[in-house]
Formats: structure tokens, C-alpha cells, sequence
């Protein structure tokens, strides 16, 4: 009987034992399997973790905004397009916090595709222009053709902040000449920069073949333009604003965007052509 117990004792002593001493020794030995071993490990990493989906229309308007402006900017012009920004800014950041930057993975998710996005740009503009150019009913963009366009996905990022960044599809005529405007082409688009994520619009510029620079009204396209992005209150800033346009006739305006600081677009019509563009920079 003593023999049994001692058998039952040495058993229960020899598990209390593995139960120390071997994960200790397996980790040891997993180690040294590891180390000095180059090892590949295939982590598909989601571009959702670095979305920043709590961003208001305001904000990603500003952003995209201010990521175009550091796009744009001329070696020549660079100290004073600085001071330009810092000014109607209100802050210390400049565009140089910004960066509007190839994105190469295409569009991700519920994002939109070039076919969606471009499909998306013509809803716009339908609801936007439709109105506000003084263009008889029939000339209306019912009917938009896109004529030959090509688009390219881009990412407008806040560098202080990368979660802050904004998708935006930049689509633009894509032959060796511009568009003309004619009998089957009466609206043709020059350039649309999409939201990949909401479809809206952050800048545009198409040509027309008929509009007189009299029917032109800045303050009705900023409006209707901004009401689609459900922005209300905007303010002209033309006559505070010292850099000249060459377009016939303009305004510059300045609305709300992020950390009390404004985003400034200019609405104009370059009557020589009949472009009609709205630009944020």
C-alpha cells in the first residue's frame, strides 16, 4: 500500500515539475529557433486604421483645401504663399503641414472607384451648375457628357495628424489638346477633384459653348455649391485679398474650416474660353 502511495507521489511530483521547469525551457528553445532567422509574416494592414471618419464636411474641405495649396505652389511665389496662408489661417500652420500625395492602392472599401466617382461628379454638377450659369433649361446637364477624362486617386493628408486625411479622386480631360465646347459637347469638363469616401465636390471647372459673362453670378455658384457640402456661411473676401486673378470676372470667398481657421476658394469665369471653375488653394 505504501509502495502505491509512493508511486502516486512521485507521479504528482514529476507534473508539479514539468509544470515549472518546461514552459520555461520550451520558450528557451522556441527563442533559439528564432533568433538570427530572417522570418516573413504576411499582414494585410487596413487603410480603415488610418481613416479619419469623425471629420466634418468643413474640415475635409479645409484639408483638401490646404493639401492643394502645398501642391500648387510656385518656387517664385513660395515665401509669399506662405504668408497668405498663415494670415487667413489664424495659426501657425502653413501648407508646408500639408500634403496632397499619390495614392497607389486604389480605392479601399466603401470608397468609390473612378467609374462611381466620375458617375458621382456629374450629380453634382448637376445640382450645382444647373441654376446658377443663367443657362436656358435645355442647356441643362441632364444630358453631361464627361468627354474622354482620366482620374487619378489622391490622398490630401494633415502631416501634424495623419488619421486627419481625405481621399479625393482628381479627375481632367485626358487629351493632348483641351476640350471645345460644340452642338454635342456643350458642357465639357476640365478638371473635378471627387471625395472618394461622400462624392462631393472640392473644386471644379468645366467649359461651356454659351454663356454670356453677364449671366455669370459668383455669389449663386458658391452658394450652391457649398449647400451641397451642407456649408451655409461664407464670406466675400475679394477686395482684402492683394493676389489678382486673370479671369474676367471673379470672387473671393472664405468660410469656416478647421480649428477656427478658414478655408478661402475663389468662384470665377474666364470669358475668352466660357470656363466657369471653382478653386480651393
Amino acid at each position: 500500500m505504501n509502495k502505491k502511495y509512493a508511486v502516486v507521489l512521485l507521479l504528482v511530483s514529476f507534473v508539479i515539475a514539468l509544470s515549472i521547469f518546461m514552459p520555461a525551457r520550451l520558450a528557451r528553445f522556441r527563442d533559439n529557433s528564432m533568433m538570427g532567422v530572417v522570418h516573413r509574416e504576411n499582414n494585410a494592414i487596413s487603410p480603415e486604421s488610418f481613416q479619419y471618419s469623425s471629420l466634418s464636411e468643413q474640415e475635409r474641405l479645409y484639408i483638401v483645401s490646404m493639401a492643394l495649396g502645398n501642391r500648387n505652389i510656385l518656387q517664385s511665389d513660395y515665401a509669399a504663399a506662405l504668408r497668405e496662408k498663415a494670415i487667413r489661417s489664424g495659426r501657425g500652420d502653413t501648407v508646408m503641414s500639408f500634403a496632397y500625395v499619390k495614392n497607389n492602392r486604389g480605392a479601399y472599401g466603401d470608397e468609390l472607384d473612378v467609374n462611381q466617382a466620375a458617375e458621382a461628379c456629374k450629380t453634382e454638377l448637376n445640382e450645382i451648375i444647373g441654376t446658377c450659369t443663367g443657362l436656358k433649361e435645355d442647356r441643362s446637364l441632364q444630358n453631361l457628357n464627361l468627354n474622354p477624362c482620366s482620374g487619378q486617386l489622391y490622398s490630401a493628408v494633415y502631416m501634424l495628424d495623419p488619421q486627419k486625411n481625405v481621399p479625393v479622386w482628381q479627375i481632367e480631360y485626358s487629351t493632348a489638346v483641351p476640350p471645345v465646347p460644340n452642338d454635342n459637347l456643350p458642357f465639357a469638363l476640365m478638371e473635378a477633384y471627387v471625395d472618394a469616401e461622400t462624392g462631393k465636390l472640392y473644386g471644379f471647372a468645366f467649359r461651356v459653348k454659351e454663356l454670356e459673362g453677364e449671366n455669370f453670378e459668383p455669389d449663386t455658384l458658391a452658394k450652391a455649391w457649398l449647400e451641397r457640402l451642407g456649408i451655409t456661411n461664407f464670406k466675400d473676401i475679394t477686395d482684402d485679398n492683394p493676389i489678382t486673378e486673370n479671369a474676367s470676372q471673379y470672387k473671393k470667398f472664405a468660410t469656416d474650416g478647421m480649428d477656427s481657421t478658414k478655408t478661402v476658394f475663389m468662384v470665377g469665369y474666364y470669358e475668352g474660353v466660357h470656363e466657369v471653375f471653382v478653386r480651393c488653394y
